[in-house]
C-alpha cells in the first residue's frame, strides 16, 4: 500500500470513529445501543455464552500482555530493533490512546458501573469506563499487526487471504462478545475497531516514513 493509500486509511478510519462518536453519544444513541442489546439478548444460549465467555479472553489485558511480551522477546532476541520499537510504540500507544478516549469521553457501562483498570488480579485505581471498549482496540491492534507480518514473511497468497480472513473473524468475534455478555455497548465496539485501525494505519506511516528516512541518511 503507497503513502497516499495509507494516508486515506488512516483519515478514513478517523472519520468513522468520530461517526461512532456524533451518532451514539446522547440519549438517542444510547436507545439504539440498548435497542441492540436487547435483540442479542434473544440470541442467548447456553452454548453460545460459553463460546463468548472464551472469546473475550482473547482481549483480556493478560493474554495480551502476555502475548505482546512474547512478539516483543522474539524480535528482541533476532535484534530487529525497528520493528520491536515499532511494536511496542503500536501498543502501548494504542492502550494509552484507549484510556485517554474513555477518560475524555467518560461513557457509564450498560450495567452503570465504573470498572477500574485490572491486570493479573492487580485492580490499578484508574476508572476503566465503557467507550472505547479495551479488550477490542487490544484485540484489534494486535491482530492488524499480525496482519502486517503475514503480508512480510508468507510468500503464498493463498496463506496470507485465509490469515487475514482467520484475523478479521477474531477482531469481529472479540468484538461481539464484549456486548454479547453486556460488557459493552455496539458503539464502544465499533468505535474500538475504527481508531484502532485509524491508529494502526498512522504508526504503519510513520514507521515506513522513518525507515526509509534510515536508509537514505546510511
Amino acid at each position: 500500500m503507497n503513502q497516499t493509500k495509507q494516508h486515506m486509511v488512516t483519515i478514513g478510519s478517523f472519520l468513522l470513529f468520530l461517526a461512532v462518536v456524533f451518532i451514539f453519544m446522547g440519549e438517542r444513541g444510547l436507545a439504539y445501543d440498548e435497542q441492540f442489546i436487547s435483540f442479542v439478548q434473544t440470541l442467548s444460549s447456553g452454548t453460545l455464552l460459553s463460546l463468548m465467555n472464551v472469546l473475550t479472553i482473547i482481549g483480556s489485558s493478560e493474554v495480551i500482555l502476555l502475548i505482546t511480551a512474547l512478539i516483543a522477546g522474539i524480535y528482541l532476541l533476532r535484534r530487529d530493533w525497528i520493528m520491536m520499537i515499532f511494536f511496542l510504540v503500536l501498543s502501548v500507544g494504542g492502550v494509552i490512546l484507549n484510556l485517554g478516549l474513555k477518560l475524555a469521553i467518560q461513557k457509564e457501562r450498560p450495567d452503570g458501573d465504573i470498572s477500574y483498570i485490572e491486570v493479573f488480579n492487580y485492580v490499578l485505581e484508574i476508572p476503566s469506563y465503557s467507550f472505547p471498549s479495551g479488550h477490542t482496540m487490544r484485540s484489534t491492534i494486535l491482530f492488524l499487526f499480525l496482519m502486517f507480518v503475514v503480508s512480510r514473511v508468507v510468500r503464498s497468497e493463498g496463506v496470507k487471504i485465509v490469515a487475514y480472513i482467520g484475523f478479521s473473524l477474531l477482531i469481529a468475534l472479540v468484538a461481539f462478545s464484549r456486548f454479547f455478555l453486556e460488557a459493552h455497548y455496539l458503539s464502544d465496539t465499533l468505535g474500538a475497531i475504527t481508531i484502532s485501525i485509524a491508529w494502526f494505519s498512522f504508526c504503519l506511516t510513520s514507521f515506513r516514513r522513518n525507515k526509509r528516512s534510515t536508509r537514505y541518511r546510511s
